[in-house]
């Protein structure tokens, strides 16, 4: 490994594997890396992962215990690994987004507190292409790392009672879109006509690893796609 982890016992049935605390690609990638190779050499014995910025956890199924499987992997994290690790596929996602301030009235407060013209906002906004890093939150809610530093702003003091789905948003270092109705002290700054939901159910193709961009539609655009109520983000590349 790159980096220096930490493997953790967090109750008789869960570990966590702890990087630096730093929000980069290349510990991402390393989690993930490492995330495959954890499922191909234990798959049968946990019952669920879960990872953040810089943490790779993983639950064990019913009756097992990690005394075991945490020498393991002490031993395997100071000595190299056996076989090559894998890693991660990634693919490269457009999503659709209107930020006109006739369908996200709460926009110009955003612009008003980072003294920012609206066409300035849009143009940094769009031209990133951002890492999914993981799933929190909400179900399918998007941590996405790569924000330009001229549109950082500290999350609202008073979080709003109800943030609506599609809302694509911005709190601190990070941007995201809320999938569902919810609380939320992030920054509405445009929304998708993508529902990330269909009959009830998530259905959304990102995984951990994966690049998002985000594509400026009118407003006109936005109500014919939403009309469709069929899923309209793009899928232009595939890496690994």
């Amino acid at each position: 490994m790159n980096y220096p982890v930490k493997v953790l016992s967090i109750g008789p049935e869960i570990i966590e594997l702890h990087w630096p605390e730093e929000i980069s690609e290349a510990i991402l990638f390393e989690i993930l890396t490492y995330k495959n190779w954890l499922n191909e050499r234990w798959g049968d014995k946990i019952q669920r992962m879960y990872q953040g910025y810089q943490v790779l956890g993983m639950q064990l199924k019913t009756g097992l215990t990690n005394e075991s499987l945490v020498k393991e992997l002490r031993e395997q994290l100071n000595s190299p690994i056996p076989k090559p690790l894998r890693p991660p596929r990634v693919r490269s996602w457009k999503i659709p987004v209107c930020y006109e301030t006739a369908l996200v009235p709460q926009l110009p407060l955003y612009l008003d507190r980072k003294s920012i013209s609206w066409t300035r906002f849009v143009t940094l906004h769009t031209a990133t292409l951002y890492r999914l890093y993981f799933y929190g939150f909400l179900p399918g809610f998007m941590y996405l790392g790569g924000l330009s530093e001229d549109l950082f702003i500290p999350r609202k003091t008073i979080p709003d009672k109800k943030i609506s789905a599609g809302s694509v948003a911005i709190g601190g270092r990070q941007t995201g879109v809320y999938p569902m109705d919810s609380p939320g002290g992030w920054y509405v700054v445009g929304k998708t006509p993508v529902s990330f939901f269909k009959n009830g159910e998530l259905q959304v193709p990102f995984r951990a690893g994966d690049s998002i961009r985000f594509e400026s539609i009118p407003l006109a655009q936005f109500e014919e796609l939403r009309q469709k109520e069929t899923f309209c983000w793009t899928k232009w590349e595939d890496h690994g």
